[in-house]
């Protein structure tokens, strides 16, 4: 079955943010980790060119740290471009809330800046609703997974669990709103991003999950990563 573009209702003003300001100390020899050369192209070629497949035209936000001049040169013209300057210090709810200060969007796409995927990853997703998606996958370990009810809204995420998180997510309406003042309140900068959707789910927002064997995402962590990030089409 041939695939298609998401309907155009459904990614119209959609902001897709990637948070790339980490060292990424298993990996610091390789640089930024966006800039990470795969079999064609780099991991933001990449996930530049499945965004523009999928969704067509979005904005994008990139946020720079570790070797940001690097970074941020090697970045499409049409990216908007912030920096973590504090990003030794800080994580990714720092940086998420640079981002979010810069623009005001209504529709935001999250995808980590050193992630590998398939077109499913995004072919999968809904649009309608906050969502986000995730898998079994035994060869993820010490990551990130989710515990899901009945009708696979995310009740809690946290380390050791077989589901793991595929750390990209979409977020609109109260779900939005929640995990904007969360990633701006100044004592959560240190946090992981999953720690600010535990919070988001805490005060009240859904965040639907999709599991699907066909989503295939790897975030590249070490050399074996890109061993397995190589296979997917």
């Amino acid at each position: 079955m041939a695939k298609h573009k998401i309907k155009a209702e459904e990614h119209d003003s959609i902001t897709v943010i990637i948070p790339a300001a980490g060292e990424g100390r298993r990996m610091k020899s390789y640089g930024p980790k966006p800039l990470i050369q795969l079999t064609k192209g780099t991991i933001l070629d990449r996930q530049v060119k499945q965004i523009d497949k999928v969704l067509g035209p979005v904005d994008f936000i990139i946020v720079a740290g570790f070797e940001c001049d690097k970074l941020m040169d090697s970045c499409p013209e049409r990216f908007i471009k912030v920096e973590n300057e504090n990003y030794s210090i800080t994580n990714v709810s720092r940086s998420l809330s640079i981002a979010l200060r810069s623009v005001s969007a209504d529709r935001v796409l999250i995808i980590y800046g050193d992630l590998v995927f398939n077109e499913e990853a995004l072919l999968k997703m809904d649009f309608s609703t906050s969502c986000t998606s995730a898998g079994i996958d035994h060869d993820r370990n010490n990551e990130v997974g989710c515990i899901l009810d009945a009708n696979n809204n995310i009740v809690n995420m946290m380390y050791d669990l077989d589901m793991k998180w595929n750390q990209m997510i979409y977020l609109q309406g109260r779900e939005l709103e929640i995990f904007k003042k969360e990633c701006q309140d100044r004592k959560n900068k240190k946090k992981f991003g999953f720690e600010i959707i535990n919070s988001v789910i805490d005060s009240g927002g859904k965040i639907k999950c999709i599991v699907d064997k066909s989503i295939k995402v790897v975030d590249i962590d070490t050399s074996k990563d890109l061993l397995r990030a190589s296979i997917i089409k």
